[in-house]
């Protein structure tokens, strides 16, 4: 509690301080024809403030007139990467960027990076690395982030998201292309999960919840795209953080054709324990993490390309905690968690390009009375996804013609009394091709089709997707998507039988967006009709006899006030699915009707400080019974959070970061556990921390001395 006031006392301190004077610069970006370049990415030493060019090809960035060096580099696939000085006090500016093939001193210059096409761009949303680490609300974790978009919502009982009232499975994190197989940390019972991946690693995140072309499968609901940066973008250092959760050092090496991240951690909750109990479990052994991560670029040549990752962890823990007939239960919890991935790029001309890559995730977890006393269970799961992609461009039409091959194996031991082993070898083989067209300057159309084969299910599927933009002006645009996504059943259902099919989905989304300078205002339409839901009885096989539907809207704004940046979006949802036992259509458990977020972000230059607070509201979700007829018992009250942090820079390369997370201490309710013994006794599903307070220092060491974690604080 006595941090709880601290923190707060700093934060209302701080607000009372005013900006020191800022330098707002403005731009437009064209191509040699003088036609406006949209999504050029504009960076300001070195990612310290960034942006994207709008549909008009302008841009507005603002920085602090104490800042000594002012680098900017333009950066745009397909197009020659610009980088320059400019003076003091510069306030406009126009950009010509020059094709990739304009020969420049007799030398020929190619894009290196094969970048997607066709990203859906007026119905995505995407936010930088600076944005994830200054949200309260995330705690630097990629998809708590997320819970700040439109249509998102997240249970702080379990981190997954779940975007325009899809399960948690139905969206995809994809890295360079390819989906990395459970990309979440272990966590304990009703404890939120996150990403086991570190934001400063991905040059921005992308959430794409209207609808994605024909090279993106396996998801009905979302996918989010995280790139890693650019040789370009990476700067020689070493970063070292401490703090209430763990210890972390990343080395970053930088030569002229090459570069390398090479990064330790190691995560112990004892310390925080102590001195913060836990509210719900009593904890034999820590919980504790060892993770290393490893990140290569490398520049053969102009025309050839290769980045490599590894990410390896550890993580276990031992706790006890009593069921709701208030049996005592140890859970001895236990992962091992091999990633590693290798992308390849070559131009051959400046019309045809390749790309081509593999990974391979390797995920081990076993645990103790998971459910009853007594009980085990543990998996393993080897999952290997690879891709190769053929583009064909020109200024008027883009093609990419690729294939994919999915192999996964999962094996399981589960042991009450006796045990149950299973084993499911699930490949799945696609191809796909999706070709853009502009027509002119306002118009654009992409559309796409996309064939996949599951080996296990023995069933084929077709998916056509479409998307069509209409940009009505500099900074206003009107899109529509439409399209088939399907998806396996997840492993529950798979590793029970064969004998069914994908479930899909058909969504069309409309939506309508306004940019200019810092603000974005969007609001999307949608709706989705689900078909092959899996459902299932007592004493009856599996099937796909379930079905549904969801429609909803979402509103989002972003923009600022002088020195006071801020996010609001609400998002409506209305779903019903026939799924799992249930015998009709109902509202699935997980949905909320109603949910709204603000995040506020406050700028105080002369302490070199900047406070941020997100706040959500949703309204409550039904909860059924868990035995036939399976009829719907209420209504959990409507769930809040409040957030808060402050980061602050007492040295050049030093930043100090304090937060809290549920500073209220509200109770949220996101179901109830029934009694299998008692008929009638529950207990309410709560996260199992009121609060959590967060305290750390994090130290750069570099040549110049003035780089450090949090570069808009300069």
């Amino acid at each position: 509690m006595k941090n709880y006031k601290f923190i707060m006392l700093i934060c209302f301190v701080c607000a009372g301080f005013s900006l020191s004077a800022q330098t707002e610069l403005s731009g437009e970006i064209v191509d040699k024809n003088s036609n406006a370049l949209a999504n050029v990415s504009v960076s300001f030493n070195n990612g310290m403030v960034k942006t994207i060019s709008d549909n008009a090809g302008k841009f507005t960035l603002t920085y602090p007139d104490t800042v000594k060096t002012r680098n900017l580099r333009f950066q745009l696939f397909g197009y020659k990467t610009k980088a320059m000085i400019i003076n003091k006090n510069q306030q406009n500016m126009k950009i010509i960027l020059l094709d990739s093939t304009y020969n420049l001193d007799g030398a020929k210059v190619l894009a290196s990076r094969n970048g997607r096409f066709s990203d859906y761009s007026a119905q995505t949303l995407q936010m930088s690395t600076f944005d994830i680490v200054t949200n309260p609300a995330a705690m630097a974790d990629i998809i708590g982030n997320m819970r700040v978009l439109p249509g998102v919502q997240s249970n702080d009982t379990d981190g997954r998201l779940i975007i325009q009232g899809g399960d948690t499975d139905e969206s995809q994190i994809y890295i360079n292309d390819l989906i990395v197989a459970n990309p979440y940390s272990l966590s304990s019972k009703n404890s939120g999960s996150r990403s086991r991946f570190t934001p400063d690693l991905f040059d921005g995140t992308v959430l794409q919840s209207g609808g994605f072309n024909a090279e993106f499968g396996q998801a009905m609901s979302g996918i989010i795209n995280l790139n890693t940066k650019e040789h370009e973008q990476m700067l020689s250092k070493t970063d070292i953080a401490i703090s209430s959760a763990y210890a972390d050092i990343t080395h970053i090496g930088k030569k002229p054709s090459y570069a390398y991240r090479a990064s330790l951690n190691y995560i112990n909750m004892m310390p925080y324990t102590k001195i913060i109990p836990d509210d719900t479990y009593d904890w034999e052994k820590h919980y504790q993490q060892i993770s290393a991560d490893v990140y290569f670029t490398k520049q053969f040549s102009q025309d050839t390309k290769i980045t490599a990752q590894f990410n390896s962890s550890y993580a276990d823990g031992v706790y006890n905690y009593k069921d709701v007939d208030n049996v005592n239960l140890k859970n001895n919890i236990r992962q091992t968690y091999v990633y590693t991935q290798i992308n390849f790029y070559h131009s051959f001309n400046s019309k045809l390009s390749l790309s081509a890559a593999g990974n391979v995730v390797i995920d081990g977890l076993s645990g103790t009375e998971t459910q009853y006393q007594n009980d085990k269970i543990n998996t393993k799961n080897i999952w290997n996804h690879n891709k190769i992609t053929l583009q064909y461009k020109t200024r008027k039409i883009t093609n990419r013609t690729g294939a994919e091959f999915i192999y996964s194996a999962y094996d399981e031991t589960y042991t009450f009394i006796t045990d149950y082993k299973t084993n499911v070898q699930n490949n799945l083989a696609s191809i796909y091709n999706d070709t853009k067209i502009f027509f002119g300057n306002n118009i654009t159309a992409s559309i796409g089709l996309r064939g996949e084969y599951s080996f296990y299910l023995k069933k084929f599927n077709a998916a056509p997707r479409l998307y069509f933009a209409y940009r009505l002006d500099a900074e206003n645009i009107f899109s529509f998507s439409a399209g088939d996504y399907f998806q396996l059943p997840s492993i529950n259902y798979l590793k029970t039988t064969n004998s069914i099919d994908f479930v899909s989905a058909a969504k069309a989304t409309t939506s309508y967006s306004y940019v200019k300078r810092k603000t974005k205002f969007q609001i999307d339409a949608y709706y989705k009709k689900y078909k092959n839901v899996v459902t299932y009885q007592q004493g009856q096989f599996i099937n796909n006899d379930g079905k549904g539907y969801g429609w909803g809207a979402d509103i989002f704004w972003k923009s600022d006030f002088k020195s006071l940046e801020y996010w609001l979006s609400y998002s409506y949802n209305n779903t019903k699915k026939h799924y799992d036992y249930f015998l009709q259509s109902v509202v699935p458990s997980y949905v909320a009707q109603h949910s709204f977020n603000a995040t506020l972000k406050y700028f105080i230059a002369p302490l070199k400080s900047l406070v941020a607070t997100s706040y959500y509201i949703s309204s409550g979700a039904p909860y059924y019974s868990d035995v036939s007829p399976y009829e719907k018992l209420g209504k959990t009250p409507f769930r809040s959070r409040l957030d808060a942090s402050w980061s602050f820079l007492p040295k050049q390369w030093i930043v100090v970061h304090f937060g809290c997370q549920n500073i209220l201490g509200r109770k949220n309710i996101y179901g109830y556990e029934y009694s299998k013994i008692t008929q009638g006794l529950r207990r309410e599903i709560t996260a199992s921390n009121t609060r959590f307070y967060f305290v750390g220092v994090f130290v750069t060491l570099s040549y110049s001395k003035t780089l450090n974690q949090l570069k808009a604080l300069n």
